[in-house]
């Protein structure tokens, strides 16, 4: 039985998931996660070789796993966004890896943003101006470390170095290179206007490949993997949750909170937001995934069971949420607690409650943060909605699991809700990028079978008003948040 592996490089784990090439039943998976480091306040980093370890245990894992079941037909793979490393001209690191959630370059980007530069630089490029973006993260190296920006020879992001590891080879997919805000996604190609106003060769950039290309694992490899198994580029996590999750067809979206959120559309063209506040990075040549992150999902969750619900397991907590009334009796939360990416794009704005009262009780407060977290994410889809009409969300992260908070997403949107049978959608979509690009399937639609729906959820149209109506509200407290950030 010959199977295909997905590997889904995210911000606090790796995992690789083994999937039979013609039912998409998973056969093993296994992951191994590593830290954040912080040295300095508003920085965060990660050791490069801890992630090269961990996706190299998985992969070993994996195959071993399914030793006597079959043969790996090629490893597909999946990777965060926004990640900057400088190397060496021998390949060693001369930095740690700085990734998405990363604020040293607030002020740059600040001032880039309200350039006509940083206008032009996201309408080549699809990146919204944020300190999160490499374009801004290089900028600041350039001015406070010369040094380092001078002596590296290639910058990368974290699939870039592991794919070097593994073959010595410097590539970036489309995809990926799209998230950086220097890559062209009109021309699938590094941006010669932004490369010029960073004084940056296009050989300090690793060499841009389509999402579909292949590279056979060589006898030398640094993983100590199999020689010969094909390694095909695959795309960003985002991307590739659009379409692991099935949110690839025209009428659906994408909702993940995870760590962090994202909602998603799929477009057959690029899209330039005028007021700058989404996305739109490359999936492959013909398509194109527009939306918007959030810092702030299912952490502020976290924080709010430490700082309420310190004992009290999760599943009761959303059950006395699941007992408030929709709007929480007047108590709205703004979940701007790590600043926020779409749609205000301000690491600094901050959240809060507004409309408390005696009587609100620690249920109102768990229910007002699920809901903030959702109204924020409204804000967004929005804003998509406005491209083309929606009437499917496929809904992936740890969040699924909680069936009020879905049933909650699909009233705040008035929208049909879809679960898949999986959580893993990074490596789902790795997975189907690496069959086609391996001659299993010619299109998607014939990979249906790795995106089974489990549970649906409609939405309750009396409580879908009641939510649109508190969105407005929400926005124009958003707002004063925003004006009154420092």
């Amino acid at each position: 039985m010959p199977y295909i592996i997905g590997c889904d490089i995210g911000t606090t784990n790796v995992k690789s998931v083994a999937f039979d090439t013609v039912s998409g039943t998973i056969l093993a998976s296994h992951s191994e996660s590593y830290e954040m480091q912080h040295p300095q306040p508003d920085w965060s980093e990660q050791d490069p070789e801890e992630i090269f370890q961990a996706a190299s245990k998985t992969l070993k894992k994996v195959i071993t796993l399914c030793k006597g079941k079959g043969d790996p037909v090629g490893v597909s793979f999946s990777a965060a966004m926004h990640g900057v490393l400088a190397l060496d001209k021998d390949g060693k690191q001369l930095t740690n890896l700085i990734i998405w959630a990363d604020n040293r370059s607030a002020d740059v980007a600040i001032k880039l943003r309200a350039s006509q530069v940083g206008r032009k630089i996201y309408n080549n490029n699809g990146t919204p101006i944020h300190a999160m973006s490499p374009v801004c993260k290089l900028l600041w190296m350039k001015k406070n470390e010369p040094e380092i920006y001078r002596k590296a020879s290639k910058f990368v992001g974290v699939k870039e170095y592991i794919v070097y590891r593994l073959t010595g080879e410097f590539l970036v997919d489309y995809s990926i290179a799209s998230a950086t805000g220097m890559f062209n996604i009109r021309e699938l190609q590094w941006d010669a206007y932004t490369l010029k106003k960073l004084g940056l060769k296009a050989e300090k950039l690793p060499r841009t490949v389509s999402p579909y290309h292949i590279v056979k694992l060589p006898k030398s490899n640094d993983a100590k993997l199999p020689e010969g198994i094909p390694l095909i580029m695959g795309a960003s996590d985002g991307c590739l949750a659009n379409l692991g999750s099935g949110a690839i067809k025209t009428g659906s979206m994408a909702v993940t909170i995870g760590t962090s959120a994202a909602v998603r559309i799929c477009s057959a063209k690029p899209f330039s937001d005028p007021l700058m506040q989404t996305f739109c990075y490359v999936l492959d040549e013909k398509t194109y995934i527009v939306g918007g992150p959030s810092n702030n999902g299912a952490v502020i969750f976290e924080w709010l069971m430490n700082t309420f619900f310190p004992k009290e397991e999760y599943d009761a907590v959303f059950k006395s949420a699941e007992g408030i009334k929709p709007g929480s009796e007047g108590l709205l939360f703004y979940p701007y607690l790590l600043g926020e990416r779409a749609p205000l794009w301000s690491s600094s704005v901050r959240g809060g409650f507004s409309g408390l009262d005696i009587t609100h009780t620690r249920a109102h407060f768990a229910r007002a943060v699920m809901e903030g977290i959702l109204l924020n994410l409204y804000s967004i889809g929005k804003i998509l909605m406005e491209m083309q009409p929606i009437d499917t969300i496929f809904a992936n992260g740890g969040f699924a699991r909680s069936a009020t908070w879905v049933q909650m997403l699909s009233d705040v949107f008035g929208k049909t809700v879809k679960l898949n049978e999986t959580v893993e959608t990074g490596a789902v979509g790795a997975a189907m990028m690496g069959l086609k690009a391996l001659g299993f399937a010619r299109d998607f639609s014939e990979l249906t079978a790795f995106t089974q729906v489990g549970k649906e959820f409609d939405a309750n149209n009396r409580t879908h008003e009641q939510y649109d109506a508190l969105a407005k509200k929400f926005s124009k407290g958003a707002q004063l948040m925003l004006a009154h950030a420092v």
